[in-house]
C-alpha cells in the first residue's frame, strides 16, 4: 500500500515508466542534454504528466507550448437571494489549476469551499464570472451537456460516501461506466476496486462494509471513467485518523497513477501539506495570492491567526467573523481568547475606576462587540 512518504517523493515526478523505457532512471539527470529530439518527436515534455490518462486524457498538447490550465476561473461569484436579502457565497474568485496538479483548499466552514468545488465540477452555476474546465466553457453548456461533461471529465468523492445501498460494491463502481454505455463497465470496476485493495469485497453491499471501505469504493467509482478532474470534499471527515490515513494513501496514489488533477477540501493541515499547492478561502474569497505554492500547514494556519488578530483590532471577534474551522484554528482562538481575557480584565479595572469617579446616574457602560 502506498503511504504519505511515497506521495511526497513521487508527487512531482511520476516519470518512472518513461525513464525505464529510455534505459535507466539516471536519464533524469541528462534530459536537457540528450533527449530533446526524442521529446520533440513525442510532442512535448508536458505529455509526461498525462501518459497514464489513457483513452480519456485531454492533457496533451503538441509542440513546445505549455499546457493550458485544466481549470480556469475568472471573476467567479455566487450570490443567493432570499427573504432576508442577498448572501454572497463567492466573491470575485480568480484561479488556475494545471493538469495533473494536486491542490488543497482550506478555510473555515462557510467560506465557500464546497460551492467552489461544485462549480468546478459543473454541479452548480455561478452568478457571474467565467468557468472553463477541461476545455469547456461551462456557462455555454445546457443541463444535458453538463451531465455529459461530468460523466467524462469529473469524479467526485463526498464526505458521506453516497453509495447506492441496494447495489454491491462492484455495481456501485460500474454504474457510471454503464451509464456511459461502455461494454467494459464491470471489468473496469473490478480493476478499480482491486487498485484500492477491495478485490475481495466485490459482492458486498455498502451496509456490509466499514466506513473506510465504503470511502474506498467511492474513490474507485470516482475514477472508473478516468476523469481529468478528481474532486474530494473532506473525504476523511467521517473516518477515524488511522482509517482516514489509509483512504488518503489510496486517493493520492490513484490520482497520481491516472494523471487526474486532484482538488481536495480538508480541515487537516497535514493533509493539505501533502498537496503541491494550498489555497486558503475566507468569507468567499481566496486569501492566499493567486498561484502561490506551498501555503500549507503552519503557514496557512499562521495566516489564519493573523486574520483573527486583524478582526479583533477592527472590533470583530475571530469566532464571529467566521475564522473557525480546524483544530489548529481552534487553538489559535483559544490563545486569542486568553489574550482577550487579559485585556478584558484591564478594561474592567478601568471601568470600575471610572465608575467611582462618574455620577451614579451614568450607569454601567456596555461594551459593543462590533458583531456583524
Amino acid at each position: 500500500m502506498p503511504n504519505f512518504a511515497d506521495h511526497r517523493r513521487s508527487r512531482d515526478s511520476g516519470n518512472d515508466a518513461i525513464d525505464h523505457a529510455r534505459g535507466s532512471r539516471s536519464n533524469r539527470h541528462s534530459r536537457g542534454s540528450g533527449n530533446d529530439a526524442i521529446d520533440h518527436a513525442r510532442g512535448s515534455r508536458s505529455n509526461r504528466r498525462s501518459r497514464d490518462s489513457g483513452n480519456d486524457g485531454p492533457h496533451s498538447v503538441s509542440g513546445d507550448a505549455p499546457d493550458p490550465p485544466i481549470v480556469s476561473l475568472r471573476g467567479l461569484s455566487v450570490t443567493l437571494t432570499g427573504a432576508a436579502g442577498a448572501v454572497e457565497i463567492l466573491r470575485g474568485i480568480d484561479l488556475d489549476l494545471a493538469a495533473g496538479e494536486t491542490v488543497s483548499v482550506v478555510g473555515p466552514s462557510g467560506a465557500g469551499k464546497t460551492t467552489l468545488l461544485m462549480i468546478i465540477g459543473g454541479l452548480e452555476r455561478p452568478s457571474g464570472g467565467q468557468v472553463t474546465a477541461a476545455g469547456h466553457d461551462l456557462a455555454a453548456l445546457d443541463e444535458d451537456a453538463l451531465a455529459r461533461f461530468r460523466g467524462r471529465h469529473v469524479g467526485i468523492v463526498f464526505q458521506a460516501f453516497h453509495l447506492i445501498p441496494t447495489m454491491t460494491a462492484l455495481e456501485n463502481v460500474a454504474a457510471p461506466r454503464e451509464l456511459a454505455g461502455e461494454a467494459d463497465a464491470f471489468d473496469r470496476a473490478r480493476a478499480e476496486l482491486a487498485a484500492v485493495s477491495l478485490g475481495h469485497r466485490l459482492g458486498h453491499y455498502p451496509g456490509e462494509l466499514s466506513g473506510g471501505e465504503q470511502q474506498r469504493v467511492a474513490i474507485a467509482r470516482a475514477l472508473v471513467n478516468r476523469p481529468s478532474l478528481l474532486l474530494a470534499d473532506e473525504p476523511t471527515g467521517n473516518l477515524d485518523a488511522a482509517t482516514g490515513e489509509q483512504v488518503m494513501d489510496h486517493l493520492f496514489a490513484r490520482s497520481r497513477e491516472t494523471g487526474a488533477t486532484l482538488v481536495l477540501i480538508t480541515h487537516e493541515s497535514r493533509l493539505a501539506g501533502l498537496c503541491g499547492r494550498t489555497i486558503r478561502m475566507v468569507d468567499g474569497r481566496i486569501e492566499a495570492p493567486l498561484g502561490e505554492p506551498g501555503v500549507a500547514g503552519g503557514e496557512s494556519e499562521e495566516r489564519g491567526g493573523e486574520s483573527v488578530a486583524r478582526g479583533r483590532e477592527s472590533g470583530v471577534s475571530g469566532a464571529e467573523s467566521g475564522l473557525s474551522g480546524g483544530e489548529s484554528e481552534e487553538r489559535s482562538r483559544e490563545s486569542e481568547a486568553r489574550s482577550g481575557a487579559s485585556g478584558a480584565s484591564g478594561r474592567e479595572s478601568e471601568a470600575l475606576r471610572g465608575k467611582s469617579m462618574a455620577p451614579a446616574a451614568a450607569g454601567p457602560a456596555v461594551a459593543q462587540s462590533g458583531r456583524r
